[in-house]
């Protein structure tokens, strides 16, 4: 299994919540033991949006960051579901799928999505268009690579599953072919509702981490930690109307 990590340079915190955020107020809506805060956003209705966005301008990027690891945790099969589609666009069939897709809130202003649990068909993605083509690319820059590779797409099922996750490692991590992946993962984040630049894209094997705990159940659908965080945007909020 592989691992695909998508460093973001910007983000549009804005559009991410215009469109992200209204689904879950739906949920909120037609949970049956919402919490405060859940009651709040269901109330809120339609204006939950607006005043959203209005809380932007009182949070640290820090505070922004969470909120959208949160939106893409909520959205989690919906992200998932449009890059999977993306890459068997891209590929001719479903030849790399992913099993789980997160955010991470990393330290500083940065932030990353996570592609987890990767399945790829090794043997049918050495034969693809998009690989074929990248041999040809990296030829230009290295010809032995190339002739390596070449071989490795020859050799096809007789090689080890270990020599042609090695194979197919090298080969998503060339430069022809990761700028072509880091395209389409770019356009099927943003169908998805994720207004973001990817600055960098690296595939590796995978680490057989453990995936990320469900929040426990009485935590509500807003993690805690961001909670925190939306709770001091509108007591800001609140203050700068009411100066006195």
């Amino acid at each position: 299994m592989l691992d695909i990590r998508l460093e973001i340079d910007r983000v549009d915190y804005k559009k991410c919540v215009e469109a992200l955020l209204p689904q879950l107020v739906e949920h909120c809506a037609a949970k049956a033991a919402p919490n405060e805060l859940d009651r709040f956003l269901a109330k809120l209705g339609q204006d939950a949006v607006p005043a959203a966005c209005s809380l932007l301008d009182e949070m640290d990027t820090d505070a922004k960051d969470k909120m959208v690891v949160w939106l893409v945790s909520a959205h989690e099969e919906r992200m998932r579901a449009s890059a999977n589609r993306h890459l068997a666009e891209l590929f001719g069939a479903p030849l790399i799928r992913i099993g789980r897709f997160s955010a991470q809130d990393r330290p500083g202003s940065r932030l990353a999505l996570l592609a987890t649990r990767v399945d790829a068909d090794y043997p049918e993605l050495l034969r693809s268009r998009p690989v074929e083509e990248g041999i040809e690319q990296i030829g230009k820059e290295n010809g032995i690579l190339k002739s390596v590779a070449k071989l490795a797409v020859q050799m096809g099922t007789h090689l080890s599953n270990e020599n042609l996750e090695k194979q197919g490692l090298l080969l998503l991590n060339s430069e022809r072919i990761k700028s072509r992946l880091t395209a389409v993962l770019q356009d099927a984040v943003r169908q998805a509702g994720m207004e973001a630049t990817i600055e960098n894209m690296t595939v590796e094997r995978s680490t057989d981490a453990p995936a990320p705990a469900a929040p426990p159940a009485d935590e509500g659908l807003i993690p805690d930690a961001f909670e925190e965080e939306l709770m001091n945007a509108l007591v800001a909020k609140i203050r700068k109307w009411n100066p006195s």
